[in-house]
């Protein structure tokens, strides 16, 4: 029996790899200065989901630290190729924040808010 999802992303060599059985709640693009330097780009683009839904293959690697709310980030990267999958903000219990660009398929990505 296959089992069904709705998103499914992986990292650049495919050692770390998830699925979330449900949408995400939330979708942005955020440009403060930490997003910028850990993406590399102008913004970071996240769909947030609930942790329960996102079953994740593989053991990340992970970076904290402090954002300019005072509030602990911990980013999840792959230790292989250094892709950035996951972040997980201290405010937001229980939600997990993917990375966009780690999915498999965006073309639903519509981001609500951009910070």
């Amino acid at each position: 029996m296959t089992e069904e999802y709705f998103a499914a992303g992986r990292c650049l060599c495919g050692k770390i790899s998830y699925t979330s059985s449900a949408p995400p709640r939330v979708m942005s693009q955020c440009h403060c200065d930490d997003c910028r330097k850990a993406t590399g780009t102008g913004h970071a683009s996240n769909a947030f989901f609930k942790q329960k839904d996102v079953h994740i293959s593989g053991d990340p690697s992970s970076y904290e630290s402090v954002a300019d709310s005072g509030l602990l980030v911990t980013r999840y990267f792959c230790p292989v190729c250094g892709s950035p999958l996951f972040g997980k903000l201290d405010s937001l219990k229980n939600v997990l924040a993917v990375a966009v660009g780690s999915l498999d398929d965006s073309s639903w990505f519509k981001p609500r808010y951009r910070l």
